[in-house]
This record gives C-alpha cells, structure tokens and sequence, in this order.
C-alpha cells in the first residue's frame, strides 16, 4: 500500500488555493497559495496520483495490459514473470520468480513511502487463503456480511 497516495501526484495546470484558517501570514491574508503537488480533495489529485504511479511502473520495466488498465506485466524471461495489478493506492504483485517480486518491491519502495502487508489475503472485496493444491478466492465475508444486512 502506498502511503499519502494523493500527495504524490505532481500538477499540470496551476491551482492556487485560500490561506488555510490557523495558517494565514498577518497583512496578507489576501493572497493564496500555489500548489506544487496534489492535495486530498482536489479534483486534480487522482489523475496526478495515477500518472506518476504509471510512469513509474512503465519505467522499471513494466508493459500495461490492453484489456486491462490496472494490470501490468514484466516479463524477465519466457518462463519468468512479475504481474502487477494497481487500485488507486493498493498494489497486488505476484509472479513466478520471488527474487523479481522483491527486486519490484525494493523498485517501487525508492519511489514511494510503502507498506509490504505481506502475503495476500484480502484485496479489492476477495479473500485469499492459501492451501496445499494452490489459492482459492472466496467472497465469504461478503456473503456473511449481505445475510446480516439483509
């Protein structure tokens, strides 16, 4: 997970904004502020946040998937791949070779104030557990959570 996802964004366009209350400098309260980088709230900020992440992503090696705008694929030899799935600020990766799932994470740890939650168990909605033939996805929770409600 990418902490302060939103303040990472740099600006195209300037947007100026009011002197905060508390933060006003005496005898030019009517001036403002230019950002330099995206705030939490403005309308700019997910498309900012979304450029950068992606110029990055592109930059360490990674191709984006045609039908798919949040999956991206790194492919280190026929039989080695990184596959990368982006939801705002929650990252999925997962591959074949772990020593390239941890090359991408150290990649991507240089750029962005992160967290590794470590192996998955619960992302966008889906649980994850792990047993001795593979992975099963199960929505459980969601399914428990729906009879409560209803």
């Amino acid at each position: 997970m990418v902490k302060s996802t939103f303040l990472n964004g740099p600006l195209e366009e300037d947007v100026f904004v009011e002197q905060p209350p508390g933060f006003q400098v005496d005898g030019q309260e009517d001036k403002v502020y230019k950002l330099k980088n995206a705030l939490y709230g403005l309308k700019q900020a997910p498309r900012a946040w979304n450029k950068k992440i992606d110029g990055v992503i592109n930059q360490i090696g990674f191709e984006k998937c045609i039908s798919e705008h949040g999956v991206y694929i790194k492919r280190e030899t026929t039989t080695d791949l990184v596959l990368l799935c982006l939801y705002v600020d929650d990252l999925l990766i997962t591959g074949s070779n772990m020593s390239e799932i941890n090359k991408v994470k150290q990649l991507l740890m240089k750029k962005f104030e992160m967290t590794d939650l470590g192996q998955l168990s619960y992302f966008l909605g889906i649980e994850f557990k792990e047993i001795e033939a593979g992975v099963v996805m199960h929505q459980s929770k969601y399914a428990v959570d729906l009879l409560v409600k209803f």
